[in-house]
């Protein structure tokens, strides 16, 4: 399935959908200080292994004004609250969104994001 190069504009219709899906790869975050930030794609989903906080979750657009949870807005439409550092998902909760940057809170707290 994975083109090299080309972006996704390479790819077939059902390959490209599979990228939205988060099919460019992943990543384990478990290490606080750490800031996961992909080069090609956002991060689609962000499935947490243990009880998860973020110092960041940035959502696409950074400035708190998008569609997505993230740190330093309210999300959709600023219909919600901000996310704020006591704040956690519980183990097993996978989120979707699309995010330019990911962080957790401490080495304790373990997820994997999937690229898309």
């Amino acid at each position: 399935m994975a083109k090299q190069g080309g972006g996704i504009n390479s790819y077939s219709v059902v390959e490209s959908n599979n990228v939205s899906l988060g099919q460019l790869g992943s990543v384990w975050l478990d290490l606080d200080n750490t800031t996961f930030t992909p080069t090609n794609g956002v991060v689609v989903a962000i499935t947490m292994v243990t009880d998860c906080g973020f110092d960041t979750l940035t959502g696409e657009g950074g400035d708190g004004s998008g569609t997505y949870i993230n740190i330093v807005g309210a999300g959709y439409e600023s219909a919600g609250d901000t996310l704020i550092a006591g704040d956690t998902f519980p183990a097993g909760m996978t989120i979707y969104g699309r995010w330019t940057s990911v962080s957790v809170q401490s080495s304790a707290q373990q997820c994997v994001c999937y690229v898309g």
